[in-house]
């Protein structure tokens, strides 16, 4: 406990525990927080905390943390967030928080937990099971890899390539990384002779150290271990546990391979002797609270199972009973109940008998109004009228605070902040704002004190922002071969299109090195030196066609491809024409005011993301330039792209410029509005929004100010390009979801961004516009890091099955969430809402389609997003709708009728919280389903990363070819090249004609063999798929620092380079060196060496004279031009010295300098 000063309000004295249980009462609102906050003042026992349901439980738990004076670590125990005999795993985070939770219990470092009464019922791994394995790792302790192998397996841990998430471990050489629940980063650790050499943190993004550590421990990352003995005992008690065949059970067959997505955590009790209760972890002298009524919470949960049970008989193999999964609730409750000293509610306690009865001295606030304006009247009511000289405001956004500041103008009284609860009560009376999380409030008249929660000001609570992100880079998103499978097709620059067949290493004239196999037409096989990687790209476009397949014995490929340059050449021209047309188009050069825009910036209430900070520098250097803006910023659904047109708009505006804003759908426009006029509530900014909702009158209104220059931003939709309407001081149109949009709206829209600034978002782009802006017809931003509380959606594909859905319901309805069912049928929506309801007869549903009425439509989604009911049955209007956290199950009917964009924006719509989230794809049997349907829903089933909105619109190219993308006479070559190769031609023939104003010089890359071993053996890297992600990487630099940042990471992630990585790496850095300066082509053997010049080279003629006239022996010029040179190079190293060598000889002006 920390020696600073504690004030106790309501609690000031130790209460006798020998005469039975404690009850407290009359706790209202976040008091229950306080009261057990000031408890920890009272004593050194631990303590544990047992609430009705989860969001109670961190409620409080974050309630507690406020107000607790004291260092002591509060910690909240997660729910696994599955139902009992759920078909889906729990996530991995929360089995690592758990183990971590269960490690600090048995090692007495948590103070005080705070859980869900339902995981009292959960039977868990047995207490010794965490003990035993449980493993401290220090620097200099004894320690082979054989043992560290199986301590990981013993403790759940899965083997991978690469360490991304808690519960994995990787093995390359000496060196083992590993995710244990113990650490917040991922551990390295490096052995040298059986002993622990270095122990290191590492990022998981960039796999790079992020410092060194001395101790650490590996904990169990799984309920269940991994090595082959837990294994066989599982197996052995599976077999004499139930009858049947084994051979026909799929988790008895995948056990080794896949338990986690076969059940396995429906049959943890096999793994083991016996299990523990979450109460066997806990230390016998904790000082146990109730709050509230917690065993009704148990026996809803013992009737959840049950009915569980019997609904999820399977046919694939038998089930264990209730009892063997779970705890008895009576048996719990009356454990329970025999350990508590305390019970904590919120009513005033009444009667008199042997307990002790201790009512608090709070009083609720009893607002009793949603409107703002009056709760902030009744507060100044209370300071006025009741005596109450101090108030602690909880408003946890800067957008909320900006608004309750808003509401204080008027009035002399000036707000505070209070960045925490002892912080407050050390100030003078008055108004403070905290921004923690507080739910309801309280006032503490004897202490003239007021507590005012969030959900009294604006009747919910923000979400918790508290997990991590793993970060993706938009360049290996466009450029890598990360997921390059065996048959995937390729593009070999020279040679043409063929499947990948892997890596194979070979030895040619004694010299090993690694070859990309590419197979082609007629069964040909390329083998590719990896030092030539970078003229192989993945192909993009109709990959389903044979034909495709290139012949390496005719010069059938030389043709398309000059056939598909000249195409190239000619749409350059006009490239190079509309590029020109917009330089001379005068743009608005609307720079920001840095010291207004600060002030904007801090209504924004998370920090930007990397991405996102980019993005924004990017529109506001273009905003600030003379030359009109035509931005697309490509985003995954949420990822901040509103923050970014909020910017953008602000700089516009306080230029004196109009905005419009563009949006598919009213309800869209509406929350837009909303959210601009809460961030703009500061500036005198006229904000008005145009949609068939309003008023004749209104609209006229509006129509008329935007003429006169009077509106600054109008959001709409398409009824914001009216022919009625005109915008005199017009500075930047922003569309939102602009694949929503068909030609006639883009027509209409180029007649009125004419001069103007034009910022197009979307997180799925149709091809067109993702290729157009790659193909640099217009600047590209890309978003690709989610939300630091965002998590992927787990996609499922499955055939309509009444039992599927309603434990999909029943998931999210158990953890208070809310679920999307879209069915894009209007015909027959209401037949499935009946049988929606006769599946999960409880729950209120409501229907949504586009032939309602506007204002009816409206309604119902208000409510939906208000949490007045439980499912909404719609079709896909829902797709660019209101943006609701607490839905985060989405199920798809039909789904292989939709299009891989649309997907993608449907499933958005969940996910949007900390939660887990799930999307269920429900389709016909697969022998309905077109080979492009099947297509789809795989890709998308497949990718479930965050920031993926990119990839997407890369795998519609595959699947539908890429179509019309750069119009009708070039789709043809695309089709046949591929557009990765395409895209290049194109961009090479618009720099060479902005250079040059001529295309005629082909571009080269230098062709070096020194017959010398250049690989990256399988034993320091031997997951192939790194393996070609790191040649691709090393063949695609062109500068020496890329490499030497390449170099040092494999050093941090791999260990010492081998010799033959350092030759790859020395070889790359001469290849670079001599493309530079015009070399085609380096060949050296032990004896002799030729260099052959490219016709662009620019190496002085007069170099080559003075070197062979002062070494005439060695050096000798061949009738081709090329320079030949002799002497003995035995080693690697002499030769590459003496390629170096040579190449600063040649990049000098001085004649003078030779080489030995």
């Amino acid at each position: 406990m920390n020696k600073r000063s504690q004030i106790s309000l309501i609690n000031s004295q130790n209460w006798d525990t020998t005469s039975g249980t404690i009850k407290f009462g009359q706790l209202y609102g976040s008091s229950i927080g306080l009261a057990l906050a000031e408890d920890r003042m009272q004593t050194a026992a631990s303590s544990l905390i047992i609430c009705p349901n989860s969001e109670n439980a961190q409620v409080i738990a974050d309630e507690i943390s406020y107000f607790n004076q004291t260092d002591q670590i509060v910690e909240v125990f997660p729910d696994l967030e599955i139902l009992p005999y759920d078909l889906s795993p729990p996530r991995r985070d929360i089995i690592s928080k758990r183990s971590e939770i269960l490690h600090k219990l048995i090692k007495k470092e948590v103070n005080l937990l705070v859980l869900n009464a339902s995981n009292l019922l959960w039977k868990l791994p047995p207490r010794d099971f965490f003990d035993s394995v449980s493993q401290p790792i220090e620097v200099g302790q004894s320690l082979s890899m054989a043992e560290i192998k199986e301590i990981l397996q013993r403790s759940g841990f899965d083997r991978v390539a690469v360490v991304h998430d808690p519960g994995q471990y990787a093995v390359r050489g000496s060196i083992v990384d590993l995710y244990s629940p113990s650490e917040i980063h991922p551990i390295r650790i490096d052995l040298d002779d059986d002993h622990v050499d270095s122990i290191r943190l590492f990022d998981s993004a960039s796999q790079l150290t992020i410092k060194q550590i001395k101790k650490t421990w590996i904990i169990p990352a799984n309920q269940f271990p991994r090595d082959s003995k837990a294994v066989d005992f599982f197996k052995t008690n599976m077999r004499n546990h139930f009858e049947g065949n084994q051979m026909e059970w799929p988790l008895y067959n995948y056990i080794y391979d896949d338990p986690e997505n076969h059940g396995v955590y429906n049959y943890l009790p096999l793994f083991y002797n016996t299990m523990s209760s979450l109460l066997d972890f806990i230390d016998p002298s904790t000082r146990i609270f109730l709050v509230d009524d917690f065993s009704s919470s148990l026996l809803d949960f013992k009737q959840l199972i049950d009915q569980r049970f019997n609904d999820y008989q399977l046919d694939t193999q038998p089930i264990m009973q209730p009892n063997e999964l779970f705890f008895n609730a009576n048996k719990i409750i009356d454990e329970i109940n025999q350990k508590t000293l305390f019970t904590v509610q919120t009513e005033k306690l009444t009667g008199t008998n042997k307990q002790q009865l201790i009512n608090f001295d709070t009083q609720p606030l009893l607002l009793e109004t949603s409107d703002i304006s009056l709760i902030i009247d009744k507060i100044l009511h209370l300071i006025e009228k009741e005596s109450i000289s101090k108030v602690l405001i909880s408003v946890p956004t800067k957008k909320k605070q900006s608004l309750i500041k808003n509401y204080f103008k008027s009035t002399s009284i000036s707000i505070g902040i209070a960045n925490n609860w002892t912080d407050f009560l050390a100030q003078k009376d008055g108004i403070y704002i905290t921004e923690q999380i507080l739910g309801k409030g309280f006032l503490i008249k004897s202490q003239r004190l007021a507590v005012i929660g969030e959900i009294d000001l604006f009747g919910k609570l923000t979400k918790r922002v508290n997990k991590k992100y793993r970060k993706q880079d938009p360049e290996t998103i466009i450029e890598n071969l990360k997921d390059l499978q065996k048959g995937a097709l390729v593009v070999h620059r020279d040679y043409g299109i063929g499947k990948y067949d892997g890596l194979k290493r070979l030895s040619v004239d004694d010299v090993e090195s690694e070859f990309l196999c590419i197979n082609y037409a007629k069964g040909d096989l390329l083998q590719l030196p990896i030092t030539q990687m970078e003229k192989v790209s993945r192909y993009i476009g109709d990959s389903s066609d044979e034909s495709l397949l290139s012949n390496l014995g005719n010069d059938q490929w030389r043709r398309i491809c000059k056939k598909a340059k000249t195409k190239a050449q000619d749409m350059a021209a006009e490239l190079l024409e509309l590029y020109a047309n917009r330089k001379l188009t005068p743009g608005k050069s609307q720079p920001i005011n840095q010291k207004d825009y600060d002030a904007f910036c801090t209504g924004f209430q998370f920090i930007l993301t990397g991405d996102q900070a980019k993005v924004i520098d990017q529109v506001l250097d273009d905003m600030a330039s003379s030359r009109k803006m035509d931005r697309l910023v490509c985003g995954d659904v949420g990822f901040g792209k509103t923050e970014v047109a909020l910017r953008a708009t602000f700089s516009s505006v306080m230029n004196g410029n109009q905005v419009v804003i563009m949006v598919p759908t009213t309800l869209l426009a509406q929350q837009h509005y909303e959210t601009f006029q809460e961030r703009f509530t500061d500036w005198p900014i006229n904000i008005e929004l145009l949609s068939r909702t309003q008023t004749l009158k209104k609209r006229e209104t509006i129509i008329e100010t935007s003429k006169l220059g009077q509106t600054d931003i109008v959001i709409g939709t398409h009824a914001v390009l009216s022919e009625k309407i005109s915008y005199p001081k017009l500075g930047l149109v922003i569309v939102d979801e602009e694949h929503r949009f068909g030609v006639k709206d883009k027509e209409k829209l180029k007649k009125i961004r004419y001069g103007v600034d034009y910022l197009a978002m979307t997180a799925t782009p149709i091809p067109r516009t993702l290729n157009m802006a790659i193909g640099e017809l217009k600047d590209i931003s890309m978003i690709t890091t989610p939300p630091e509380s965002r998590l992927p959606i787990r996609t499922y594909i499955s055939r309509w099955d009444k039992n599927l859905i309603k434990e999909a319901f029943q998931r999210e309805i158990n953890r208070g969430g809310q679920i999307l069912f879209v069915h894009n049928k209007i015909d027959d929506i209401e037949n499935i809402s009946e049988e929606l309801r006769t599946i999960v007869p409880d729950l209120s549903i409501e229907v949504a389609h586009g032939q309602m009425r506007e204002r009816r439509l409206e309604q119902i989604m208000m409510r939906f997003y208000n949490n007045e009911f439980s499912v909404l049955l719609a079709t896909t209007i829902i797709e660019s709708g209101l943006d609701i956290p607490n839905a985060n199950t989405i199920i798809i009917n039909n789904a292989n009728r939709f299009g891989l964009a649309q997907l993608h924006q449907l499933r958005g719509r969940v996910g949007r919280s900390e939660r887990q989230s799930y999307a269920y794809l429900l389709t016909p049997p697969k022998n309905q389903i077109t080979e492009d349907g099947l297509k789809r829903l795989e890709a998308i089933e497949a990718i479930e990363d965050l920031g993926v909105g990119f990839i997407l619109a890369m795998h519609d190219l595959e699947i539908r070819g890429a179509g019309e993308i750069l119009g009708n006479e070039q789709s043809g070559q695309i089709q046949k090249i591929g557009f990765t190769l395409y895209k290049d031609l194109l961009s090479e023939a618009v720099n060479s004609l902005k250079d040059f104003g001529t295309s005629d010089d082909p571009l080269f890359t230098t062709d070096i063999n020194l017959n010398i071993p250049t690989l990256i053996p399988e034993d320091y890297m031997p997951d192939v798929h790194l393996r070609l992600i790191f040649y691709k990487r090393i063949a695609s630099t062109n500068v020496n620092n890329q490499i030497t940042e390449i170099k040092h990471e494999l050093i941090d992630r791999f260990g010492a380079l081998p010799e033959f990585t350092s030759n790859l790496l020395e070889v790359t850095k001469l290849k670079n060196k001599a493309n530079l300066i015009g070399i085609e082509r380096i060949k050296l053997n032990q004896q002799y060496g030729r260099i052959y010049f490219h016709s662009s080279t620019t190496i002085e003629s007069n170099l080559l004279v003075q070197l062979i006239k002062k070494n005439h022996s060695k050096f000798r010029l061949y009738p081709d031009q090329s320079l030949g040179f002799k002497g003995d190079f035995l080693l690697s190293k002499e030769k590459i010295n003496e390629i170096n060598d040579l190449l600063k000889y040649l990049t000098t002006d001085q004649a003078s300098k030779s080489t030995h």
